[in-house]
């Protein structure tokens, strides 16, 4: 009888450990997860920006005065036809670079302003950068009249070189110096959020 309650206090202390194990093993599955959705958020601090200076003009919306600006991080790669292209070569404009995927639904929503503001900006540089996505990306540029280019990131590595939050999309504008002048994160609205710091840095010219 001993020998039985031994037995089966034994097996209700090893259940327990394999309960434990379980757990963690679900959270550290559900931490990957949550990683692999959001889009590869970089090594840089997203809070912060990496010592870009932002200054936060609201939510999601931050500015750097032209005095306190830092040079864009590198930016070069392939684009989805598969030519190279080096945002270095567009020195001398103010550049938009947004980060999508066409899997994230509010890169989809803020495409079409995007498409048109490019349109109305001729002077600007516009510059997607797709997060691990080429096949799709393809089809939702055709789909969709995406006319300025994408650089495809297809690990995510160039990414983690600018100040890009957890998740997508992301934005930035450079000025024509090569310098990180705004950043927003999340989903833009681009006649209301764009607009008004492409006319600010047109005007520092």
């Amino acid at each position: 009888m001993a020998g039985v309650v031994r037995d089966r206090a034994v097996g209700v202390r090893r259940l327990r450990r394999l309960r434990r194990v379980g757990l963690a093993a679900v959270a550290v599955s559900v931490a990957g997860l949550v990683a692999a959705c959001s889009g590869g958020g970089g090594t840089v601090d997203a809070t912060g920006g990496g010592g870009f200076n932002f200054v936060q003009q609201s939510a999601g919306k931050d500015f750097v005065p032209a005095a306190d600006r830092h040079e864009a991080p590198k930016l070069a790669g392939k684009n989805l036809d598969g030519a190279a292209f080096d945002v270095a070569s567009l020195r001398g404009k103010i550049v938009v670079v947004n980060f999508w995927a066409s899997w994230c639904a509010p890169c989809r929503a803020e495409t079409p302003g995007l498409v048109q503001l490019s349109k109305a900006n001729p002077t600007v540089a516009f510059l997607g950068v797709n997060e691990k996505d080429p096949s799709g990306a393809r089809a939702f540029v055709r789909d969709n009249g995406v006319t300025y280019p994408s650089i495809v990131d297809r690990l995510g590595t160039l990414a983690a070189g600018w100040p890009v939050a957890p998740g997508l999309p992301s934005t930035f504008v450079v000025d024509a110096n090569g310098r990180i002048a705004a950043r927003f994160t999340g989903p833009v609205v681009p006649e209301d959020d764009l607009k008004p710091v492409l006319t600010r840095l047109q005007a520092e010219a």
